[in-house]
């Protein structure tokens, strides 16, 4: 493939990106924009007044797209009460159906709760891809040891993690 073609090939899906409103999304997640990772600049959906709960990607329904990668951040002393409650408030404030939650580790940063989205520049069904995990991973490696946060500990007010925490989770709709 030439040169000539190669650029207007470029500037083909460059000038499609942009016509979709992705072109922010597409400018983070190629470096071209501040990192703010707090900002959330997915899809906007309404919002919904209940939110299922997954931590495996086979209870996921086929059906279900992924719109939001992020990291949630706890501080230390969190009970599964509150971790369930700042993860599914937020989840229903940007329109997700379901959540799957991934894993979780001690956490470097005592603050908090802070959702740290990283994407996708475009949802995906999380049948095809879902349990990856392939975002936030620079900061993902530097976290401490593993947690158990699963069905024993969510929404437990006496599941109390002494240490800062940091959760992977992914937010869905479904049709």
């Amino acid at each position: 493939m030439s040169r000539t073609v190669r650029c207007l090939v470029l500037v083909a899906v460059l000038t499609a990106l942009a016509g979709c409103g992705a072109k922010d999304r597409v400018k983070r997640f190629v470096g071209l924009a501040g990192p703010d990772p707090t900002e959330y600049i997915g899809p906007v959906y309404p919002a919904t007044q209940s939110v299922a709960v997954a931590f495996q990607p086979g209870q996921v329904d086929k059906n279900c797209r992924v719109f939001a990668e992020l990291l949630v951040q706890f501080p230390a002393k969190s009970s599964g009460a509150a971790v369930e409650s700042a993860v599914l408030t937020e989840a229903r404030a940007r329109g997700a159906e379901q959540v799957l939650i991934g894993q979780t580790r001690q956490g470097k940063d005592d603050s908090g709760p802070r959702f740290l989205y990283y994407g996708p520049a475009y949802a995906y069904r999380c049948a095809d891809q879902c349990g990856g995990w392939k975002f936030g991973f620079d900061l993902w490696e530097e976290q401490g040891e593993w947690v158990s946060l699963g069905y024993k500990e969510w929404g437990k007010a006496g599941a109390v993690f002494e240490t800062p925490l940091v959760m992977q989770t992914l937010m869905l709709r479904c049709q």
